[in-house]
């Protein structure tokens, strides 16, 4: 109730636009003969994401009833150098790295940058027909070998990685916000954060 009572104090207010946060979460039983777009069917296995599927059936009905200027991202893992540095999501493995400690790598997942979450909600603030509409926000699948091995290069670090890169079984379809001029930061933003945690492991002596 607390998205519902929000989406209408905002209307009360005049707020001429509301992004409302979804999450990749929506999706956990997939059909395999059909791309993971927006068109998929919402399945959750969890009460959150069946929390946040619903509130995206009050998206449609907001905008596609109501004319309401309101729309759904879906966001998967988020990542970024967060504040502190030590909660960031894989800091303990860039620090292992940086310490020159033998590493095991057996996870991964699909994320996006914080940076690129933001940019997703500006483009949505401005953009035509995205009324009544979910979006996917997706950059791409970031295996803890791939980040092990970045922060290796990055330090000439002796550790050794062992592991394999992982693959999903699954990609998220994310056409639908490309077209509206969304370009995620791929590989770049990747490195820059490594970076950042590799620099902060060194200035605190990790």
């Amino acid at each position: 109730m607390g998205t519902l009572k929000l989406i209408e104090a905002a209307r009360s207010a005049g707020a001429g636009r509301f992004i409302a946060f979804s999450t990749c979460a929506v999706h956990d039983q997939i059909l395999a003969e059909r791309p993971l777009d927006e068109t998929h069917p919402l399945w959750a296995k969890s009460h959150y994401g069946a929390h946040k599927a619903a509130i995206e059936k009050f998206v449609h009905s907001y905008g596609l009833g109501q004319g309401y200027q309101i729309c759904a991202l879906r966001p998967t893992g988020v990542y970024g150098a967060s504040r502190p540095p030590e909660q960031s999501k894989w800091y303990d493995l860039v620090s292992a790295v940086v310490r020159g400690e033998n590493v095991e790598c057996s996870r991964g997942g699909k994320e996006v940058h914080a940076a690129d979450v933001a940019k997703a909600v500006g483009i949505l603030l401005i953009a035509d027909g995205i009324t009544g509409q979910a979006f996917n926000c997706y950059d791409r699948y970031v295996s803890e070998v791939e980040v092990a091995k970045i922060a290796q290069a990055l330090t000439g670090s002796n550790s050794q990685i062992t592991g394999e890169p992982k693959q999903p079984k699954h990609q998220i379809v994310t056409d639908k916000i490309r077209m509206l001029g969304m370009e995620f930061g791929g590989h770049k933003l990747l490195t820059q954060t490594t970076t950042e945690l590799i620099d902060h492991t060194r200035q605190s002596g990790g």
